[in-house]
């Protein structure tokens, strides 16, 4: 339960101003506990990014719209938000998500890091090919 409280601490789950709303996949809370436990530098610092990204989305008239440096798309519609601006030695880190316009929904999809960049694509490309149809 103290995981959920960290999460719950530093993102609100739903803006009002701008009724996006985000939603957590098993694959990304498993990926939450871990870097909660092994990386939480990193974890703060792409949970900052994607309080970022949800500001832009919120100021945006479609999802494929926004940028910022710590953005990268990804197949199927993905986006990998990164932990820059974390300062320090982080590791490379990345949250994958995908944005529903329809829903209004930020599917968080999971965690990873560069070096499993490969696998984390394709374990989580079935999800996010099953939402963009």
């Amino acid at each position: 339960m103290a995981l959920l409280t960290l999460f719950q601490k530093r993102i609100n789950t739903s803006y009002v101003e701008n009724d996006w709303v985000l939603l957590p996949h098993s694959a990304y809370l498993r990926d939450l506990r871990w870097y909660a436990k092994k990386r939480p530098a990193e974890l703060s610092a792409v949970l900052r990014n994607l309080e970022r990204t949800m500001t832009l989305l919120a100021n945006s008239p479609h999802p494929r719209t926004i940028q910022a440096g710590f953005l990268h798309p990804e197949p199927h519609g993905m986006v990998a938000i990164d932990q820059r601006g974390g300062g320090g030695r982080l590791q490379e880190t990345r949250l994958y998500c995908y944005a529903h316009s329809g829903s209004r929904t930020v599917h968080l999809l999971g965690i990873g890091d560069k070096s499993s960049q490969s696998a984390d694509l394709a374990r989580l490309s079935p999800l996010a090919r099953s939402l963009n149809s």
